[in-house]
Protein backbone atom coordinates (compact mmCIF):
# COMPACT_ATOMS: atom_id res chain seq x y z
CA UNK A 1 0.00 0.00 0.00
CA UNK A 2 1.47 3.29 -1.23
CA UNK A 3 0.43 6.25 0.97
CA UNK A 4 1.57 10.17 0.43
CA UNK A 5 0.09 13.08 1.64
CA UNK A 6 -1.99 15.51 -0.21
CA UNK A 7 0.62 18.31 -0.02
CA UNK A 8 3.49 16.12 -0.61
CA UNK A 9 2.18 15.00 -4.31
CA UNK A 10 0.13 17.86 -6.28
CA UNK A 11 -3.58 17.63 -7.54
CA UNK A 12 -5.66 18.52 -4.93
CA UNK A 13 -3.25 17.99 -5.49
CA UNK A 14 -4.08 17.94 -3.93
CA UNK A 15 -6.75 17.27 -3.53
CA UNK A 16 -9.45 17.49 -1.54
CA UNK A 17 -12.22 15.08 0.12
CA UNK A 18 -15.39 15.21 -0.22
CA UNK A 19 -15.97 16.90 -3.98
CA UNK A 20 -16.08 14.79 -7.02
CA UNK A 21 -13.67 16.22 -9.81
CA UNK A 22 -14.41 16.69 -13.45
CA UNK A 23 -10.21 17.27 -14.00
CA UNK A 24 -8.42 18.41 -16.85
CA UNK A 25 -4.82 16.96 -16.83
CA UNK A 26 -2.33 15.42 -18.23
CA UNK A 27 0.45 13.29 -17.66
CA UNK A 28 3.14 15.87 -16.54
CA UNK A 29 0.21 17.77 -14.75
CA UNK A 30 -1.39 14.48 -12.62
CA UNK A 31 0.09 13.69 -9.38
CA UNK A 32 0.50 10.06 -7.68
CA UNK A 33 -1.16 10.55 -4.09
CA UNK A 34 -2.68 7.72 -1.76
CA UNK A 35 -3.82 4.17 -3.22
CA UNK A 36 -3.61 1.05 -2.95
CA UNK A 37 -2.78 -1.92 -4.91
CA UNK A 38 0.36 -2.46 -7.41
CA UNK A 39 -0.18 -1.10 -10.93
CA UNK A 40 -1.90 -3.20 -13.27
CA UNK A 41 -2.34 -2.92 -16.89
CA UNK A 42 -3.20 0.19 -18.87
CA UNK A 43 -6.00 0.93 -21.01
CA UNK A 44 -5.00 3.29 -23.56
CA UNK A 45 -7.77 6.45 -25.05
CA UNK A 46 -9.98 6.10 -22.61
CA UNK A 47 -11.52 9.23 -20.73
CA UNK A 48 -13.69 9.43 -17.68
CA UNK A 49 -14.23 12.10 -15.11
CA UNK A 50 -11.31 13.52 -17.11
CA UNK A 51 -9.00 11.64 -16.14
CA UNK A 52 -6.93 9.61 -18.72
CA UNK A 53 -6.82 5.42 -17.97
CA UNK A 54 -3.20 5.84 -18.00
CA UNK A 55 -3.17 8.75 -15.48
CA UNK A 56 -5.39 6.84 -13.19
CA UNK A 57 -3.41 4.09 -13.56
CA UNK A 58 -0.15 6.03 -12.75
CA UNK A 59 -2.22 7.31 -9.15
CA UNK A 60 -4.73 4.90 -8.54
CA UNK A 61 -2.81 1.28 -9.38
CA UNK A 62 -5.54 0.32 -11.33
CA UNK A 63 -6.56 1.40 -14.91
CA UNK A 64 -10.28 2.18 -15.85
CA UNK A 65 -11.01 -1.18 -17.13
CA UNK A 66 -9.23 -2.60 -13.67
CA UNK A 67 -11.86 0.32 -11.63
CA UNK A 68 -15.25 -0.94 -13.73
CA UNK A 69 -14.62 -4.74 -13.06
CA UNK A 70 -13.72 -4.02 -9.27
CA UNK A 71 -16.97 -2.08 -8.49
CA UNK A 72 -18.80 -3.97 -11.32
CA UNK A 73 -17.93 -7.39 -9.21
CA UNK A 74 -19.08 -5.74 -5.97
CA UNK A 75 -22.43 -5.02 -6.92
CA UNK A 76 -21.67 -1.32 -7.48
CA UNK A 77 -24.41 -0.57 -10.62
CA UNK A 78 -27.33 -0.65 -7.74
CA UNK A 79 -25.03 2.26 -6.20
CA UNK A 80 -25.97 5.82 -6.00
CA UNK A 81 -22.57 8.54 -6.04
CA UNK A 82 -22.40 8.16 -2.48
CA UNK A 83 -22.78 4.53 -1.88
CA UNK A 84 -20.14 4.23 -4.85
CA UNK A 85 -17.27 6.43 -2.84
CA UNK A 86 -18.07 4.20 0.47
CA UNK A 87 -17.67 1.22 -1.71
CA UNK A 88 -14.19 2.89 -3.16
CA UNK A 89 -13.49 3.94 0.60
CA UNK A 90 -13.30 -0.09 1.75
CA UNK A 91 -10.95 -2.59 1.43
CA UNK A 92 -9.23 -2.71 -2.41
CA UNK A 93 -10.70 0.66 -2.78
CA UNK A 94 -8.71 4.53 -2.00
CA UNK A 95 -7.16 5.69 0.69
CA UNK A 96 -7.56 9.27 -0.66
CA UNK A 97 -11.04 11.02 -0.92
CA UNK A 98 -10.29 13.22 -4.05
CA UNK A 99 -9.53 9.71 -5.97
CA UNK A 100 -12.72 8.05 -4.52
CA UNK A 101 -14.79 10.99 -5.61
CA UNK A 102 -13.28 10.94 -9.09
CA UNK A 103 -13.29 7.12 -9.40
CA UNK A 104 -16.61 7.17 -8.62
CA UNK A 105 -17.98 10.07 -11.22
CA UNK A 106 -15.77 8.26 -13.95
CA UNK A 107 -17.59 4.67 -13.21
CA UNK A 108 -21.28 6.68 -13.50
CA UNK A 109 -20.42 8.21 -16.35
CA UNK A 110 -18.90 5.11 -18.09
CA UNK A 111 -21.97 2.74 -16.72
CA UNK A 112 -24.31 5.92 -18.09
CA UNK A 113 -25.15 6.78 -14.28
CA UNK A 114 -24.76 10.22 -15.05
CA UNK A 115 -23.70 13.17 -17.57
CA UNK A 116 -20.11 14.44 -18.34
CA UNK A 117 -19.86 17.04 -15.31
CA UNK A 118 -23.20 16.19 -13.51
CA UNK A 119 -23.12 15.26 -9.79
CA UNK A 120 -25.64 13.07 -8.00
CA UNK A 121 -27.16 16.20 -6.83
CA UNK A 122 -28.00 16.83 -10.67
CA UNK A 123 -25.59 20.03 -10.18
CA UNK A 124 -23.31 20.79 -12.96
CA UNK A 125 -18.81 20.84 -12.05
CA UNK A 126 -15.68 21.39 -13.70
CA UNK A 127 -12.33 21.67 -13.03
CA UNK A 128 -9.41 22.95 -14.75
CA UNK A 129 -5.68 22.61 -13.93
CA UNK A 130 -1.75 23.29 -14.86
CA UNK A 131 1.39 23.21 -13.74
CA UNK A 132 3.16 26.58 -13.07
CA UNK A 133 6.81 27.35 -13.40
CA UNK A 134 7.15 28.39 -9.51
CA UNK A 135 7.63 26.78 -6.11
CA UNK A 136 4.35 26.20 -4.33
CA UNK A 137 4.76 28.83 -2.25
CA UNK A 138 5.24 31.61 -5.18
CA UNK A 139 2.26 29.87 -6.83
CA UNK A 140 -0.12 30.47 -3.73
CA UNK A 141 1.46 34.26 -3.47
CA UNK A 142 0.51 34.76 -7.36
CA UNK A 143 -3.13 33.46 -7.03
CA UNK A 144 -3.43 35.23 -3.13
CA UNK A 145 -2.33 38.73 -4.42
CA UNK A 146 -1.92 41.12 -7.35
CA UNK A 147 -1.69 40.89 -10.26
CA UNK A 148 -2.75 37.02 -9.73
CA UNK A 149 -5.84 37.56 -8.15
CA UNK A 150 -7.46 40.18 -9.87
CA UNK A 151 -6.86 37.79 -13.06
CA UNK A 152 -9.10 35.04 -11.54
CA UNK A 153 -11.48 37.30 -8.89
CA UNK A 154 -11.68 40.06 -10.47
CA UNK A 155 -10.92 44.11 -9.03
CA UNK A 156 -11.27 43.77 -5.59
CA UNK A 157 -9.91 46.10 -3.09
CA UNK A 158 -8.47 44.99 0.89
CA UNK A 159 -9.31 41.23 0.25
CA UNK A 160 -8.01 39.41 3.41
CA UNK A 161 -7.74 35.40 2.51
CA UNK A 162 -9.38 34.09 6.08
CA UNK A 163 -12.62 32.33 6.72
CA UNK A 164 -15.26 34.37 6.93
CA UNK A 165 -14.09 37.40 4.88
CA UNK A 166 -17.01 38.84 2.31
CA UNK A 167 -15.56 39.94 -1.07
CA UNK A 168 -17.20 41.93 -4.27
CA UNK A 169 -15.43 42.99 -7.07
CA UNK A 170 -15.75 45.63 -9.54
CA UNK A 171 -16.96 42.98 -12.34
CA UNK A 172 -20.08 41.75 -10.05
CA UNK A 173 -18.77 38.99 -8.63
CA UNK A 174 -19.56 38.51 -5.13
CA UNK A 175 -19.01 36.17 -2.46
CA UNK A 176 -17.31 34.93 1.15
CA UNK A 177 -14.26 32.54 2.18
CA UNK A 178 -15.77 29.20 3.29
CA UNK A 179 -12.18 27.57 4.52
CA UNK A 180 -9.16 28.12 3.73
CA UNK A 181 -5.73 26.44 4.21
CA UNK A 182 -2.64 28.80 3.68
CA UNK A 183 -0.57 27.87 0.59
CA UNK A 184 -2.67 24.53 0.02
CA UNK A 185 -6.42 25.47 -0.92
CA UNK A 186 -9.12 28.22 -0.32
CA UNK A 187 -13.25 27.19 -0.82
CA UNK A 188 -15.29 30.54 -1.00
CA UNK A 189 -18.55 31.00 -2.80
CA UNK A 190 -18.94 32.60 -6.29
CA UNK A 191 -21.51 34.74 -7.25
CA UNK A 192 -20.70 35.72 -10.73
CA UNK A 193 -23.70 37.95 -12.69
CA UNK A 194 -23.50 35.39 -16.01
CA UNK A 195 -24.52 32.65 -13.23
CA UNK A 196 -28.20 31.52 -12.22
CA UNK A 197 -27.06 30.91 -8.88
CA UNK A 198 -24.59 31.06 -6.38
CA UNK A 199 -21.39 28.50 -7.00
CA UNK A 200 -18.63 26.97 -5.13
CA UNK A 201 -15.52 27.66 -6.07
CA UNK A 202 -12.31 25.70 -5.07
CA UNK A 203 -8.99 26.41 -5.99
CA UNK A 204 -5.59 23.86 -5.10
CA UNK A 205 -2.05 24.92 -5.16
CA UNK A 206 0.11 21.35 -4.25
CA UNK A 207 4.15 20.90 -4.99
CA UNK A 208 4.97 18.92 -8.37
CA UNK A 209 8.57 18.35 -8.25
CA UNK A 210 10.08 22.30 -8.25
CA UNK A 211 7.04 23.23 -10.34
CA UNK A 212 3.40 24.10 -8.82
CA UNK A 213 -0.16 22.23 -9.61
CA UNK A 214 -2.84 24.98 -9.88
CA UNK A 215 -5.95 23.56 -9.87
CA UNK A 216 -10.08 25.70 -10.27
CA UNK A 217 -12.62 23.09 -9.18
CA UNK A 218 -16.22 24.77 -9.74
CA UNK A 219 -19.89 23.16 -8.03
CA UNK A 220 -23.05 23.86 -8.00
CA UNK A 221 -23.18 24.72 -12.11
CA UNK A 222 -26.96 24.88 -13.09
CA UNK A 223 -26.54 23.62 -16.84
CA UNK A 224 -24.07 22.55 -19.02
CA UNK A 225 -24.15 25.60 -20.94
CA UNK A 226 -22.43 27.05 -17.23
CA UNK A 227 -19.98 24.31 -17.22
CA UNK A 228 -18.69 25.03 -20.56
CA UNK A 229 -19.19 28.83 -19.95
CA UNK A 230 -16.78 28.39 -16.50
CA UNK A 231 -14.44 25.49 -18.16
CA UNK A 232 -13.26 28.02 -20.72
CA UNK A 233 -13.30 30.43 -18.34
CA UNK A 234 -10.85 28.86 -15.87
CA UNK A 235 -8.41 27.83 -18.77
CA UNK A 236 -8.36 31.05 -19.89
CA UNK A 237 -7.46 32.04 -16.34
CA UNK A 238 -4.41 29.64 -15.95
CA UNK A 239 -3.09 30.00 -19.29
CA UNK A 240 -2.68 34.07 -17.80
CA UNK A 241 -1.37 33.07 -14.82
CA UNK A 242 1.38 31.05 -16.76
CA UNK A 243 2.06 33.66 -18.68
CA UNK A 244 2.64 36.16 -15.16
CA UNK A 245 4.85 33.06 -13.76
CA UNK A 246 7.16 32.57 -16.58
CA UNK A 247 7.64 36.67 -16.62
CA UNK A 248 8.63 35.73 -12.84
CA UNK A 249 10.96 33.42 -13.34
CA UNK A 250 12.87 35.32 -16.06
CA UNK A 251 16.61 35.82 -14.18
CA UNK A 252 17.20 39.59 -13.88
Amino acid sequence: MVRTSSTGAGLAIVYPQTEPLEAIVSDNDQPRIGVRGDIMGVQGDVVYSGVSSEAVAKATGRDWTGWLEFLDGLGARELDHKGLVALLAGPGGLDHGWWQQTVAVGYGQARGLRVVGQTAEGNFQIGVQKTLPLPADEAWTLLTEDPGRTLWLGHTDNLEFVTGEQYGTSEGTRGAIRSLVPGERVRLTWHHPDLARPSTLQIYVAPSGEKASVRFHQERLSSLEEREQMRRRWKDVLEELLQVALIRRVPD
